[in-house]
């Protein structure tokens, strides 16, 4: 991510597409790799809870070999999608305090504002 922020900062599209290409042959390396029941029956009491931000690779759902099981993902679906509900909240939150200088001070701005809009 720290690589493809800069190349999108610099608009390097050649440096993009290049990234794009070494990240997946990385991935490549990891295909044999799926979540599954045994692995799952190896943690604590085999009680685990798969989670997921989604959108998650389901063997036999999505695709033919997947990140996780269709069997582990039915399990554990209706917490995966409660997780995956905060995504775009998780990612406004590092927008928000990655780009501000002061995002301390900006929150407060806004409480203020909110306060007197209230009123």
């Amino acid at each position: 991510m720290q690589q493809r922020t800069k190349l999108l900062k610099a608009s390097d599209k050649e440096g993009l597409k290049s990234l794009e290409k070494e990240c997946l042959a990385n991935n490549a390396k990891f295909k044999h790799w799926e979540c599954d029941r045994a692995k799952m029956d190896l943690t604590h009491d085999k009680k685990a809870l798969y989670m997921h931000c989604l959108p998650a690779d389901i063997t036999d759902v999505s695709c033919d070999a997947g990140e996780v099981s269709k069997e582990v993902f039915d399990q554990y679906r209706i917490p995966t999608y409660h997780e995956a509900a905060y995504k775009p909240f998780v990612i406004s939150a590092l927008m928000f305090l990655t780009r501000l200088k002061d995002p301390g001070a900006k929150l407060e701005t806004i409480v203020r504002r909110a306060k007197r809009l209230s009123i």
